[in-house]
């Protein structure tokens, strides 16, 4: 039974990545009639915590939007890239890195890569280079993000498990160092990638026939910030900052009167909620607005996934936890790799780290892996570059107006190869031997 549900499992995801968009999610139901009807399966509970943690802190990054403080942060993003133009291959994928952690979502980069491409070319600098790298640092920035999909999708799981040790302050000690250190790694690895512009035939010859005009020293048009954006940009920075000491501190968090004390969990909803709504009450924002933001649908997607998905996972480890436990557990524990491998194959299969989480973390936790190894794993699902097919490895092809940033004959011999395995292998290490102290 257990390879004939996993098999299962599998078809539905592999029929849900095929189609795309929220039909991953509505396989679940297909998924869950399948175990439910025919195979006489228990079906488990919805991942209910999750699913809360989403729409809260999506809510809070719409409204964000709406305010104009993800507009602010781009131009903020410009101004220091401008300062250091000769630094940008290096520059660029650090302040992707940030703007992500800060933002909550990776497509901020589609914001900044005309700006990455038009000060590689001011500057003599091959595009691919900072490109390909701040791509791939952009996403490796979720698994950091205290307010990504992604990581609340963990720090739920763990709650609701038996791994007390890791709460939202522990895994920013692993995960934010760790995937940093990736970052930095991946901007090196290509600072020196491919042939200069002047020596380039392709560059050469789009300069040759006008298509593109090398500017230097540009003057940068100024924007006045409304008051709105500052406002908003605050307030969302800081609710962040005090859910993390919330969770560094929890001794501070309310005791009830039957012994309990306040989930983390219900402490990220209850204060992303506030900000939204103290946004929306200093800016004067018509909250109808929010409904209207990319943020918002493309967070709501990842709410429907996070149920229909992960309920059918979360039912079929449910009914086969012994069987998982009996005969894998052991093989998982010896050769840790094999879930950090499984972990990145599923990552670029689905190109989504949400998806992935939803998908990896509960088998991690059946097989009762060190908490070490699970979020090592974890770093590892923002692999969505190894097979360039996700829409910022696609988008990037076209604001490289150089044309330098180029997916090969042979489609894995692609621009964003080198910096993606680089940051992956060294953030993994560095989470495993971090998680290994700290948990």
């Amino acid at each position: 039974m257990f390879f004939l549900e996993l098999l299962i499992v599998l078809l539905m995801i592999f029929w849900g990545v095929r189609k795309g968009g929220p039909f991953m999610a509505f396989v679940g139901g297909v998924g869950m009639i399948i175990f439910t009807f025919i195979l006489k399966v228990k079906p488990a509970d919805p991942p209910i915590t999750v699913i809360l943690i989403m729409i809260a802190v999506i809510s809070a990054a719409a409204t964000l939007q709406a305010c104009g403080g993800l507009d602010l942060m781009v131009r903020i993003a410009e101004k220091l890239l401008r300062k250091n133009p000769k630094m940008i291959t290096v520059l660029a994928p650090v302040v992707s890195y940030v703007f992500t952690f800060m933002s909550g979502t990776g497509h901020i980069i589609y914001s900044l890569l005309p700006v990455i491409n038009e000060i590689s070319i001011e500057t003599g600098v091959r595009p691919e280079r900072p490109i390909s790298a701040s791509i791939v640092s952009s996403q490796q920035a979720i698994t950091a993000c205290p307010i990504s999909a992604a990581t609340v999708a963990v720090l739920a799981f763990m709650s609701e498990s038996s791994y007390s040790s890791v709460n939202i302050f522990t895994l920013l000690l692993v995960v934010i160092p760790a995937t940093l250190i990736g970052t930095v790694a991946a901007a090196f690895a290509v600072i020196k990638k491919g042939k200069e512009l002047a020596d380039d035939p392709e560059f050469q010859r789009r300069v040759a026939a006008g298509e593109i005009v090398v500017q230097s020293d540009k003057e940068v048009k100024k924007e006045a910030t409304s008051k709105s954006a500052k406002i908003s940009l605050t307030i969302f920075l800081s609710t962040m900052v005090l859910i993390v000491l919330l969770g560094a501190f929890n001794g501070i968090l309310p005791k009830f009167a039957d012994g309990t004390k306040l989930d983390l969990t219900v402490v990220i909803q209850m204060f992303m909620f506030a900000a939204a709504a103290i946004m929306v009450i200093l800016t004067k924002l018509n909250s109808d607005k929010v409904l209207d933001q990319p943020i918002f649908k493309t967070g709501m997607f990842a709410v429907v996934l996070a149920f229909g998905l992960c309920w059918m996972v979360n039912t079929f480890i449910g009914d086969q936890a012994s069987f998982i436990t009996k005969n894998m557990s052991s093989l998982t524990n010896q050769y840790p790799w094999i879930y950090i491998l499984a972990v990145f194959i599923v990552g670029f299969i689905t190109t989504s780290q949400s998806s992935t989480t939803l998908i990896m973390i509960p088998i991690g936790i059946a097989l009762h892996l060190p908490a070490a190894v699970i979020i090592a794993g974890w770093v590892a699902c923002s692999s969505n570059y190894f097979i360039p097919d996700s829409g910022q490895t696609v988008a990037a092809l076209a604001f490289d107006t150089a044309g330098t940033t180029r997916i090969g004959k042979y489609v894995l011999n692609h621009s964003y190869m080198l910096p993606g395995l680089v940051c992956t292998i060294v953030s993994v290490v560095v989470a495993l031997g971090l998680g290994s102290v700290i948990f």
